[in-house]
This record gives structure tokens, sequence and C-alpha cells, in this order.
């Protein structure tokens, strides 16, 4: 009986290490996204809006929102906007993808891998607004969705459509 209560405990432990973990990224990534319009090869131009506390913009905060970007885009899909005739893209990936492809996606994130599906951004057009205690930052995207996808499959990370005919 000690032996299953013990199990159980270390099951529970483990499964809330890798929330954590999963949850920590997303916090760490966090951003909001609005679709501006989509192009070929389902280009997306998106408006990322993300927070920080000081007024100074730094290199680091252009590369934030830009992996913001990526990983909305990844993990939490992006929502249609009527007015600019965008329509709701799934994501490309659950959340339980991060924690089976956990390695991957720490070297793809830290180690600036995202940037290659980051067609444009114009750092020039960063707004920067005071709100409460501090400010939110945005800045036009445009993430080249359909090779990232064609990336993850290719590494084994998603799978493709034509794996169903497999």
């Amino acid at each position: 009986m000690k032996n299953i209560t013990l199990l159980l405990a270390l099951l529970i432990c483990s499964t809330g290490f890798s929330q954590k973990k999963y949850k920590d990224l997303k916090s760490e990534y966090n951003a909001q996204v609005e679709c501006l319009g989509t192009g070929a090869d389902q280009v997306q131009v998106l408006k990322v809006f993300s927070f920080k506390k000081n007024r100074k913009v730094k290199q680091e905060d252009y590369a934030k929102i830009k992996r913001g970007a990526i990983f909305t885009v990844i993990f939490n899909g992006i929502p249609g906007t009527k007015s600019t005739g965008c329509a709701m893209q799934p994501p490309l990936l659950s959340e339980d993808a991060y924690e089976e492809h956990e390695a991957y996606f720490d070297d793809f994130f830290r180690g600036g891998k995202f940037a290659q599906f980051i067609s444009l951004s114009s750092q020039s057009s960063m707004d920067l607004v005071k709100m409460g205690k501090g400010y939110e930052m945005s800045m036009d995207v445009t993430v080249r969705r359909e090779a990232l996808s064609k990336k993850l499959e290719k590494d084994g990370i998603r799978k493709g459509m034509s794996s169903a005919f497999d």
C-alpha cells in the first residue's frame, strides 16, 4: 500500500513539474496577437503586443516580441479578425508537445532558431504606451507560418497531412 501511495505521489509531482515548465515558458513568451493580414504560403502579418516594466526599449525587447509571435503561432493559434479578413488559425501544436519535446523547444527559442520564420519586422514601428505600472510594446511582425509548420514536420515534432496516408 505504501508503494502505491509513493508511486501516486511521484506521478502527481512529475506532472506538476512539467506543467509548471510549460507555464513558465508561456509567461516568458506571453504576447497578445492581432492579425493584420495574410499572404501567399500562409504568411501572416501580425501586430504583437507585450508588456514591460520600464520605458527604455532594448534589443532584447524586439527579440521578445518576435519570440512571442512564433510561440503564439505554435501553441495558441491566431484569432480571426473580420475587419482585416483574417480567418482564425489554430495552433500548430498542442501544449503537450512542449513537454514531449522540451529540449527541442528550449533550443528553438533560446538558441534563436525561431528567427528564421520572421521574414519582416519593423523595429522602427515599435509603439510604447504607458499602462498602469509598466508599458505595452507593440510591433508589426511577419511570420512564415507554412515554413514553420514544414520545419516542425521535418524535425518530427508535428505530423503533417502526408502522414495520414502512410
